[in-house]
């Protein structure tokens, strides 16, 4: 019993870190989000990998597993990009409710904003394709809702570093906003072949792995936590290169 539930305390640690990284989402605490969400990523890749190794992988652990994920990766890169259309500066307004039984309230949000959450939809479907997938392939089909909720988490270190300040206003506008929300959902839902880290190819397989690896250790040292978000830009820039030029 104590076995089976292992892989079941690492998915709830999963959830747990979810629901706080939206609170620090929330309130613009972004550098504990993007914390959070990493030890989200951490405890998601031991929950299956203790799942495997002890031969207790379920039906109900994969359906819990992808629960937290839709948190981690989907609600609270939403809950960012919302906070990030705020800032931008788009305009939030005041809906007054009033009912005939004498209870009144005031509805306070950002409409525009709202399109930030279209990141936790693009998420939710790439989950739900995932889980309807039979059989395993020795690559990942799209960018990964992991990978791309760690993306998004990174973009205020993009807009904060003082190098880049010279592009922060071309970075920080609705538009650009939009762009990337759009470009999230595209990159999670589309068909492209993207490489596992894992080595499943023979020697070769080294080689992209190390090139990201080199290539995001060399970001760190320029531009810090920069890195976060351009790492997995990497990522997908040499994927395409892999599997354009079938190397």
């Amino acid at each position: 019993m104590i076995k089976k539930s292992i892989p079941h305390v690492f998915t709830s640690m999963n959830l747990l870190a979810g629901c706080l990284a939206v609170y620090f989402a929330f309130t613009h605490q972004f550098n504990a989000a993007l914390l959070l969400v990493l030890l989200g990523v951490f405890f998601d890749f031991f929950d299956g990998f203790f799942a495997r190794i002890l031969g207790v992988e379920s039906k109900l652990g994969v359906q819990l597993d992808s629960m937290a994920d839709l948190i981690t990766s989907g609600f609270a890169p939403g809950a960012l990009m919302y906070q990030l259309f705020v800032l931008s500066g788009v305009k939030i307004i005041d809906y007054p409710i009033n009912t005939s039984s004498d209870i009144s309230m005031v509805l306070s949000f950002a409409p525009m904003a709202l399109l930030g959450f279209s990141v936790t939809l693009g998420a939710a479907f790439r989950l739900a394709r995932f889980n309807l997938l039979e059989e395993t392939y020795p690559f990942f089909k799209g960018l990964p809702a992991p990978a791309n909720a760690i993306m998004i988490m990174g973009l205020p270190f993009v807009f904060q570093h003082p190098n880049l300040a010279i592009f922060k206003d071309y970075f920080m506008n609705p538009v650009s906003l939009m762009i990337c929300c759009f470009l999230s959902i595209f990159l999670m839902n589309i068909h492209w072949k993207m490489f596992s880290l894992k080595a499943n190819e023979g020697m070769r397989s080294f080689l992209f792995p190390v090139l990201l690896i080199i290539g995001a250790t060399a970001l760190f040292l320029l531009y810090g936590l920069v890195a976060i978000s351009g790492a997995i830009i990497l990522y997908v820039v040499l994927s395409s290169i892999k599997y354009i030029f079938k190397i």
